[in-house]
């Protein structure tokens, strides 16, 4: 956990500013292409976190993706803002299949129809 610590300390201001512009792109796909303010706001805390990790996680396993320094922070960003919309798109999307699961298995309970009263049998 330490380790983890000192990683992030060490994260430069380029990849703080790259995650921030690609989390604010999404942010405002979401609220304004989606129509869903509120889902946006929620998520861009873990899109900026999903954009500092990555790097921090490439950085420690020494996974290079270009050899330029500036296009290589952006594209980690790139993965951790991607890698984490994924994960909200499936955890959305797995929630939704629960829900609608749940609502197909419920059974509805039979009701007296109040228009046409039963009437008591005559003799």
């Amino acid at each position: 956990m330490q380790d983890l610590m000192w990683q992030l300390k060490d994260i430069d201001a380029l990849s703080v500013y790259i995650t921030l512009l690609f989390a604010g792109a999404v942010f405002w796909f979401i609220r304004e292409i989606i129509d869903a303010p509120m889902l946006a706001v929620f998520s861009l805390p873990a899109l900026v976190i999903g954009g500092l990790l990555v790097p921090a996680f490439f950085r420690s396993e020494v996974i290079v993706l270009t050899p330029d320094q500036e296009a290589n922070a952006a594209a980690t960003c790139a993965l951790g803002v991607l890698g984490a919309l994924i994960l909200m798109v499936a955890g959305k999307w797995l929630w939704l299949v629960y829900k609608e699961r749940q609502v197909q298995r419920t059974k509805l309970a039979a009701l007296q129809s109040q228009v046409f009263p039963e009437q008591p049998p005559s003799q």
